[in-house]
């Protein structure tokens, strides 16, 4: 009987696809998706790279083999960013074996659709336009800074919920929360190292949280 009840599901979702009904999360997508609740995790790396350098007791001025910390610091901090990008891109694009149905989801939440290259377009012409508008008016690069950040998180918050893309959130949340905090800080330059750091944290976090959120709802249209 349940050998029956399975073949006739399938043959349902068959259908579905082929109509276009499928629904934008299936069942088969599951361990697809758990991989993903860990692989955000990463985006903690250069947040500790950032905190290390931060509050590790280095001499600032001596150089390590031609650099000094702050640089070595900022080399591996753009070493992992690549890196994370490079896996990114490669599990977006299915080259980890994941289906081609949930490929194509993901290029869509990710913004790697036609939508998502105008909305990318979008945030470039915003920050040339914010940068021309600083320089205009001789905006400080602090206040320049804490601006900005509010700025690309309001863009996010607001691209989430026109697009429910809540991979957006994570941004959102993230960028505005760091924009609000950096005043809090004043002149010194290890607390805002920390907040720094702290946001790209606060970004695996609440990826790995919307995540996790999505394999509860799958988990849930599977069990109906």
């Amino acid at each position: 009987m349940k050998y029956e009840l399975d073949r006739i599901k399938k043959d349902v979702e068959t259908i579905q696809k082929a109509i276009g009904l499928a629904p934008s999360f299936q069942r088969e997508w599951l361990q697809w998706m758990k991989r993903d609740k860990w692989f955000c995790l990463w985006w903690c790396l250069p947040g500790v790279i950032i905190l290390a350098s931060a509050l590790f007791p280095f001499d600032r001025a001596t150089k390590y083999f031609g650099l000094v910390p702050d640089q070595w610091g900022g080399i591996l901090v753009a070493l992992s960013l690549i890196g994370i990008a490079v896996g990114h891109s490669r599990r977006i694009a299915g080259k980890d074996g994941r289906p081609e149905e949930m490929v194509r989801e993901s290029k869509r939440l990710y913004g790697f659709s036609s939508q998502g290259t105008w909305f990318g377009l979008g945030i470039a012409a915003q920050i040339l336009l914010y940068f021309a508008w600083g320089k205009q008016h001789h905006i400080a690069f602090e206040t320049f800074w804490t601006g900005l950040f509010v700025l690309l998180g309001s863009t996010c918050l607001v691209g989430a919920l026109l697009s429910r893309g809540w991979v957006l959130l994570g941004y959102a949340i993230s960028f505005i929360s760091y924009g609000l905090c950096l005043p809090l800080a004043g002149g010194h330059r290890e607390l805002k190292s920390i907040l720094f750091g702290l946001m790209f944290i606060a970004i695996a976090v609440s990826f790995s949280l919307i995540q996790v959120l999505e394999i509860r709802n799958v988990e849930q249209q599977a069990a109906a």
